[in-house]
């Protein structure tokens, strides 16, 4: 009879153990994975600030880039006033001339 309790303490020792040792396993997992998630996390973070600086300097090229259009408009519209202010008053030297030369 004392041999069948003490096999049963055992068993019920070996079960304690093993019970143990599955939760230690099963902690180990628990901080692995935490673990992963953090990093996972992180590099997320990283990923949307490197984004974000991205789509900031996307932006600043944008806006640069519409700057210098609307330069080169203004620059196109100055010289076509010129131009045609140019051709206005070679007309009028024409018109003049023609006019002295009629009398």
């Amino acid at each position: 009879m004392a041999a069948a309790a003490a096999a049963v303490e055992s068993d019920s020792e070996e079960d304690e153990d093993e019970e143990f040792d599955r939760g230690e396993r099963e902690s180990a997992q628990e901080d692995v994975e935490g673990e992963g998630i953090k990093r996972l996390a992180l590099a997320i973070e990283r990923f949307g600030e490197v984004y974000e600086r991205v789509e900031s300097e996307k932006l600043k090229q944008m806006v640069d880039l519409e700057k210098q259009r609307m330069k080169f408009a203004k620059d196109l519209e100055m010289e076509r006033m010129r131009i045609f202010t140019e051709t206005q008053i070679q007309l009028e030297k024409i018109k003049k001339e023609a006019r002295g030369r009629s009398f």
